[in-house]
């Protein structure tokens, strides 16, 4: 979980980066006078994506070479890389969408903390209830957090890894509504992201945020 975490984290962080220097050096203008907010949006995103994909593939090879210098490789199974790689890309499009929205929202970097802090509690949260998920991973908690997003990713890939995994029926629902709600998470940063970007002055809040959806 630390690891996917941290690749979404790592992402997502320098998404938000870069789309407040864009702005706020009006090269953003520019790149809007050849492509639309939208494709913009989807570009860096899945841009940035790379990062988080390259980062993950060097720490999960790093940990498959040592489990299998001691002969443990057999204790990850191909089928849980594939989920680990699944749940990757729903958390990233999730969290990569709140930082695009907010970066395109603000002018400057310190200006996004206020926006940024409740999305990076909901990426951490899981890590507070990783013990009682090991523990129990089958327990009312484990299967509410592995369902609900944006903590589902993070939660499920450790109910996963647990040496009671969840039935397929539960691992198959949990991506279909983390799917769900990141398909939600990217109309939300597109609406936001078309208004913000050419939006200057006072930082907006989350009130603010949704009168930009209404009106794009």
């Amino acid at each position: 979980m630390i690891l996917l975490i941290m690749s979404v984290m790592v992402g997502g962080q320098y998404l938000l980066t870069t789309t407040i220097e864009e702005k706020s050096s009006r090269v953003v203008e520019v790149l809007l006078s050849a492509v639309s907010p939208m494709q913009l949006m989807t570009g860096k995103i899945l841009g940035q994506m790379g990062v988080g994909v390259v980062m993950l593939s060097i720490y999960t090879g790093v940990g498959l070479a040592t489990l299998t210098a001691f002969s443990l490789l057999d204790l990850i199974s191909p089928e849980k890389l594939v989920y680990l790689g699944v749940y990757f890309v729903l958390a990233y499009f999730i969290f990569a969408s709140f930082m695009a929205a907010i970066g395109s929202a603000v002018n400057e970097l310190r200006e996004a903390q206020s926006l940024q802090t409740p999305v990076m509690l909901t990426v951490m949260l899981p890590y507070f209830f990783w013990l009682p998920i090991t523990r129990d991973p089958n327990s009312t908690l484990s299967f509410v957090l592995s369902m609900v997003p944006p903590m589902s990713p993070f939660a499920m890939v450790v109910r996963i890894a647990s040496t009671e995994p969840p039935p397929f029926w539960q691992i198959a629902l949990s991506m279909a509504i983390t799917a769900a709600f990141a398909l939600g998470c990217i109309w939300f940063a597109a609406k936001v992201f078309r208004v913000g970007l050419l939006m200057f002055g006072k930082p907006p809040n989350f009130k603010t945020l949704v009168r930009w959806v209404r009106m794009a």
